[in-house]
């Protein structure tokens, strides 16, 4: 017969299991993270609440199974010994035990996990869920799409940077993030035609410039390429690998003057770059000997 205070602890542990399922059911869009320590805490206060609770089945009592055997003459059944509260305890220790490490554990595996799809770029799935209460959502869109960018998951980002071009066909993000895919896929005419358009509407946005002469340049088509980094330079772009590649196109047109220009300025941006000493040190021969120096010294 069960004890009161083995019926109270009964009621206490059923109260915590409804409140821990209730909760469970509250942060259920959260995630895994939350919702299986919370499973796993809910299942646990159910055991307890069975295991003090009176009727059948009557606590946990181990029995051994009857097996079917000949009958025999003046056969003896031997008694089932109920366990002790010393085993009762000890049983209910293993299981807080065991939940205890299995919650830990969890909770550490769960950690690691979430710093490395920090690093790797993991996609986001509290974009997801915005999508599922409002599809034509343009930021969780162009996340989802520049998470698969990082991820060179060029087909999947290309789908979203669409959805953003079908919401709104004039959205700056959609019409570069989109020529941006173009560009990695070779697209070249595809990739340089979005970006003529979104020029045009924004004619301030410096990276559609960039990436115009970089669709030239990757074709080698360098009179075509120069012109679109001179005019992302004139509005203000100062990037080294950028002003290091017009030093070169300059230098193709045998316009050493310019090339020694944006060599130097490539310098100022990033002072590691051996090769552009390299290429000084053959264009500006009074100051050869200098380049030569620093070179080696980067080298």
């Amino acid at each position: 017969m069960k004890q009161p205070n083995q019926e109270k602890r009964a009621k206490r542990f059923w109260r915590l299991a409804i409140a821990s399922a209730f909760l469970l059911a509250l942060v259920w869009p959260l995630g895994s993270f939350i919702v299986w320590p919370l499973g796993g805490l809910s299942a646990y206060f159910i055991f307890l609440a069975r295991y003090y609770s009176p009727g059948k089945p009557k606590g946990f009592t181990f029995q051994a199974t009857k097996r079917r055997e000949p009958s025999r003459a003046n056969s003896t059944q031997r008694p089932v010994k109920p366990i002790t509260p010393q085993q009762k305890r000890r049983l209910v220790f293993i299981v807080i035990a065991g939940s205890t490490l299995f919650i830990f554990i969890y909770f550490f595996v769960s950690l690691i996990q979430f710093v490395q799809s920090e690093g790797s770029g993991a996609i986001d799935e509290t974009d997801r869920q915005t999508l599922a209460i409002d599809p034509n959502n343009l930021d969780a869109l162009t996340n989802l799409g520049n998470d698969y960018y990082s991820n060179k998951q060029y087909d999947s980002a290309l789908y979203y940077y669409n959805r953003v071009l079908q919401v709104d066909s004039e959205n700056s993000s959609g019409l570069f993030n989109t020529a941006l895919v173009f560009f990695q896929q070779q697209r070249y005419s595809q990739s340089t035609e979005l970006l003529r358009r979104c020029i045009r509407l924004y004619p301030d946005n410096t990276d559609a410039y960039m990436l115009v002469g970089d669709n030239y340049y990757i074709q080698n088509l360098y009179s075509e390429a120069l012109p679109w980094y001179r005019q992302a330079y004139d509005k203000g772009v100062r990037a080294a690998e950028m002003l290091n590649i017009m030093g070169y196109l300059y230098e193709q047109q045998n316009n050493t003057t310019e090339s020694i220009r944006f060599y130097k300025e490539t310098l100022q941006q990033d002072s590691s770059l051996v090769e552009v000493y390299d290429r000084l040190a053959v264009l500006d021969i009074a100051n050869a000997g200098r380049y030569k120096s620093l070179s080696a010294r980067w080298k």
